[in-house]
């Protein structure tokens, strides 16, 4: 079993400091897996106020096509869309806006690698490994640039262009006042799993 995981953030649409025009908040690799989705834009509370968090599917749409355009410039094979991890990245970034947090493992400790697996994991693969981005920015930022930030880092870039995936899921949510660590700004927020079992 092996699993990645990178997160990273844009702060504010300023430029960044000295030579890094990507500031990256958070990048980590490590050897846990897991995540979640629902189909539904809805609203969601949190412990203060109702802030209204949307699940943007045309904006998921673009983001697989853009990981795989850009997989297939590097001879690397496209991704299947695989409603597991459809579910999985969902669910994880409507998590992370509705609470304000951002991070791979959930609020109450569960690791990526758990959640992933039960939501794509099932069936006793001989091999299961799964990788995870994560993009936390402005609304105005669209699908192709999200790609680009990623491949601008190499952690990102590394799960990205990994040729060892078979299928991917994403989950895009925006929220105009996030909570927690989004200090009441307007967020989109971006999770693709990656996976491949056999």
């Amino acid at each position: 079993m092996a699993v990645t995981t990178t997160a990273l953030r844009k702060r504010g649409s300023g430029h960044a400091h000295g030579r890094r025009r990507l500031p990256i908040a958070l990048a980590l690799l490590i050897a846990v897996l897991s995540l979640a989705q629902g189909d539904v834009a809805a609203s969601q509370t949190n412990s203060t106020k109702r802030s209204p968090v949307t699940v943007m599917s045309c904006y998921e749409k673009q983001v697989v096509a853009a990981v795989n355009n850009t997989r297939m410039q590097y001879g690397l094979r496209s991704l299947r869309l695989v409603p597991g991890l459809m579910r999985s990245a969902g669910s994880h970034s409507l998590q992370m806006a509705v609470k304000g947090y951002f991070a791979h493992s959930s609020p109450n400790g569960a690791s990526f690698f758990t959640r992933v697996k039960s939501f794509y994991g099932g069936g006793s693969p001989r091999y299961f490994s799964a990788g995870e981005n994560l993009l936390w920015t402005d609304p105005h930022v669209g699908p192709s640039e999200v790609v680009r930030r990623w491949l601008a880092s190499p952690e990102h870039r590394r799960v990205l262009l990994s040729p060892v995936w078979t299928v991917l899921g994403v989950g895009v949510v925006s929220s105009p006042h996030g909570p927690g660590v989004f200090q009441g700004r307007a967020v989109t927020l971006v999770t693709a799993d990656f996976a491949v079992k056999r």
